[in-house]
């Protein structure tokens, strides 16, 4: 019987777990999120890595509000005047995702070319899997049939453009006045800030440059609408938008062909995986982000393993990338404490714009 996690290629004689390890730092360095990805509730994307200590299939990802009075001033009493902060959870499941890859005839198949094909079925299943993180992230930011109110959403550039169902509001996105601006941007940023139609605001990503913290909102756009940006809206050819903020121009998070630019407080990015929707004409789901807008829970991390002993005396060999993971944007269950108000995304703005091909 085969024993899985042994050596991954017989040429190396490193072990599984510094193999694993370096699957686990080339995977999640590959992301596209990798820079909005972090443990801290100011992260766009929160990364919990809680359930790889200890047993269970699910973890309560806890949301805090803000403080509702408990201020006093002068003489005044504290007691009987204290604030009221209400904490909200979302329950959110991990699953196992594998990725597997079979090769037959190895040793003929190594005959015929000069690379390692082993490795190279090894690089191809860590592509995989950074593919499928990303693709379910993307897929989990675009659900709209939750935390689904109106100061969330926006429809081309006019709020009224909103409906309560999904495709009648996309009917109105036109390839005239709902191209992507850096107006529709300001109006999502003050969606964020101001709640209306909404409950709570959105905090903005928070990053630390050296002793002090920036703040900021990120713009996550398909290349279709990004371009008409960049090809028709006059404030976004100031040249000014294509410098990256003077402090922290190291950062990572200001350099790359996706990064497109900072408007108002927001860094603008482009993203080719952003949904693209048939409707009246092609429209992008596009995403405004802010802190917590979506979490990834991990119970085990990728591992890698292959299995060769059963397979025609070891001449064919299958090779799999295994974790356990979920992936769930996050929204703000109000509904838990007060019935009267409506669960809605707790961060991100939704910004649907045209998106017709060239």
């Amino acid at each position: 019987m085969a024993t899985p996690y042994t050596e991954i290629l017989t040429s190396h004689d490193l072990t599984v777990e510094q193999w694993d390890a370096m699957i686990a730092q080339e995977y999640l360095s590959m992301l596209w999120f990798k820079n909005l990805m972090g443990p801290s509730q100011f992260a766009p994307i929160q990364v919990k890595l809680d359930l790889m200590k200890g047993a269970g299939d699910a973890i309560t990802i806890g949301l805090r509000s803000q403080l509702q009075g408990g201020r006093v001033d002068g003489s005044q009493k504290g007691a009987g005047q204290e604030g009221r902060v209400a904490f909200y959870g979302q329950r959110l499941t991990i699953e196992e995702v594998r990725h597997l890859v079979k090769f037959e005839r190895v040793n003929m198949s190594q005959k015929r070319v000069a690379w390692d094909v082993l490795n190279q079925g090894r690089e191809a299943l860590v592509e995989k899997a950074e593919i499928a993180l990303e693709e379910d992230i993307i897929a989990a930011l675009g659900v709209v049939t939750t935390g689904r109110v109106q100061g969330r959403y926006l429809y081309g550039s006019l709020n009224a453009n909103y409906n309560a169902t999904h495709a009648t509001a996309l009917q109105s996105v036109d390839n005239t006045d709902d191209k992507l601006t850096t107006n529709m941007i300001r109006i999502a940023k003050r969606k964020a800030l101001i709640p209306v139609g909404a409950t709570a605001k959105i905090r903005p990503m928070r990053v630390k440059v050296g002793m002090n913290f920036e703040e900021w909102f990120v713009f996550v756009g398909h290349p279709y609408s990004v371009r008409d940006l960049v090809d028709h809206d006059a404030a976004y050819r100031n040249a000014q938008l294509l410098l990256p903020p003077n402090a922290n121009r190291e950062s990572p998070l200001f350099t790359g062909n996706s990064f497109k630019g900072n408007y108002d407080g927001v860094l603008i990015y482009e993203y080719d995986r952003v949904e693209l929707i048939a409707s009246t004409i092609q429209v992008s789901h596009n995403h405004l982000l802010g802190a917590q807008a979506a979490a990834v829970c991990w119970g085990q991390m990728p591992k890698f393993g292959e299995d060769h002993g059963e397979f025609d005396l070891g001449h064919d060999k299958v090779y799999e990338i295994d974790e356990i993971r979920g992936v769930e944007k996050i929204v703000y269950n109000r509904a838990a404490d007060d019935a009267a108000i409506t669960n809605e995304d707790n961060g991100q703005i939704h910004v649907f714009a045209a998106a017709v091909a060239d």
